[in-house]
């Protein structure tokens, strides 16, 4: 265990076989793998200098003394394993991973320099579910060793592999939002970046189903960038297809003058996530307004009019309207998104409308219905009722015309293309004329 050279010596003076009675014992490891695991240099060289068909032996998980020094990095070791065994670098352990596997995982660079030297074929070694080395490197962070790997054996096919489940490693590197990996796959190589998954995912997609993060909107940028779309695109014609790609180029130009002001966190716009923000204020306004309407309850105007007013009936409405929104909220109807939010705005707004309703009412019962107060409260309410009524007339209306005119634009799109494909199919009747 401390590895002395010299205690080995003796031993073997008094032993002779003391190096090879391991392997006679069918022991799960030998002195050359204890000292490989250990970082024992001289130890390890002095045994392969006394007996070097002892760096053939395997352990339980059939894995050589080469396999543990190419994990644990010790790039010695592995040259003088190299030496004695240079064709073992393809040999593969009990989960299908040979040398190199190893040594990229941890991202020993040394070490897979010289195996790379040694056997360069051993970097395309696929694993138990198709991975590649590559795909150890994304799934380790392990971007050096990527880049060494991309740089020395980076070949179009090896760069492209997918692995049983149709992942490539821009796949993998999306998935788990490993910026620097990305961009250099997507920068320096000349990777697929619609290559689609076996559930039919682009790395476009895995992004926008994946959870949101801060790194979201760099991510969309660089992919944005290399030409990546949704796998629903790519059903598109060709032409359609580049057309839709220099609009997300441009889309995304245009939005990133305008991130700022849209979110400081610098995160793409998402629906869910503005949809879950709108749901949670409007609980707690929903919560706000019922609180005030039942205390209104208990609590009344002192008038005599307040049997007979309007009072009971508005404050009613909005504390029904609020308590309807919460139970909304809290039941998650099964309906479109943006339906569901349109309910969500009417009703808030009716709560609203009622709440001020009822404070006229209130201020009309309790003062004096002729004086300057009451009148100029009544008339400065139903001001700002009617100005908020002609602004949320003016933004429907605009979201309105705006939605119309994507329409108009698709259909008119769609249309264009379904002639330009009908001229294209069309052949003059020749023959007949002839």
């Amino acid at each position: 265990m401390a590895g002395s050279v010299n205690t080995l010596l003796e031993l073997r003076q008094q032993d002779p076989l003391i190096v090879e009675r391991p392997t006679v014992n069918c022991l799960s490891e030998t002195p050359l793998h204890v000292a490989a695991l250990l970082g024992h240099e001289d130890f390890a060289k002095e045994i392969l200098r006394q007996k070097p068909r002892i760096a053939e032996e395997l352990d339980s998980r059939k894995s050589s003394a080469l396999h543990i020094a190419s994990q644990k990095g010790y790039v010695g070791i592995v040259k003088a394993l190299l030496q004695v065994i240079p064709d073992k670098c393809s040999d593969t352990d009990v989960d299908g991973r040979n040398p190199l596997h190893l040594a990229a995982m941890r991202g020993h660079i040394d070490v897979l320099e010289e195996l790379a030297r040694a056997k360069p074929d051993a970097a395309s070694a696929r694993l138990i579910w198709g991975e590649t080395i590559l795909h150890l490197c994304v799934k380790h962070n392990q971007l050096e060793a990527l880049k060494f790997l991309l740089e020395n054996m980076g070949d179009s096919e090896l760069l492209n592999a997918k692995d049983d489940y149709g992942m490539t490693i821009l796949h993998l590197a999306v998935a788990d939002k490993q910026i620097e990996a990305i961009k250099l796959l997507t920068t320096s190589t000349a990777i697929e970046v619609n290559a689609v998954t076996a559930n039919g995912f682009t790395a476009w997609d895995i992004l926008a189903q994946s959870k949101r993060d801060t790194k979201d909107w760099d991510i969309g940028e660089l992919l944005r960038r290399a030409g990546a779309i949704s796998a629903q695109d790519l059903q598109l014609p060709a032409n359609e297809l580049a057309v839709i790609q220099t609009n997300s180029v441009t889309s995304h130009e245009n939005n990133q003058k305008h991130e700022g002001k849209k979110d400081l966190k610098g995160t793409p716009w998402n629906l869910d996530d503005w949809l879950e923000k709108k749901r949670n204020a409007a609980m707690v306004v929903a919560s706000v307004i019922s609180t005030m309407g039942f205390q209104a309850a208990v609590d009344p105007p002192q008038s005599p009019q307040l049997a007979a007013s309007s009072f009971v009936v508005w404050n009613t409405i909005g504390f029904l309207a609020s308590l309807s929104l919460i139970l909304l909220l809290i039941i998650d109807l099964p309906i479109n998104r943006i339906l569901f939010a349109w309910i969500l705005a009417w009703i808030m707004s009716l709560a609203i409308v009622a709440m001020a309703i009822t404070y006229i009412v209130s201020i009309a019962l309790i003062g004096d219905p002729n004086s300057s107060y009451s009148n100029n409260t009544t008339s400065a309410v139903l001001v700002w009722m009617a100005a908020v009524g002609i602004v949320s007339a003016l933004v429907h209306i605009s979201r309105l015309m705006v939605m119309m005119i994507k329409r108009m634009r698709k259909s008119i799109r769609r249309l264009s293309h379904i002639q330009a494909q009908d001229g294209r199919d069309y052949e003059p009747p020749i023959a007949s004329v002839l």
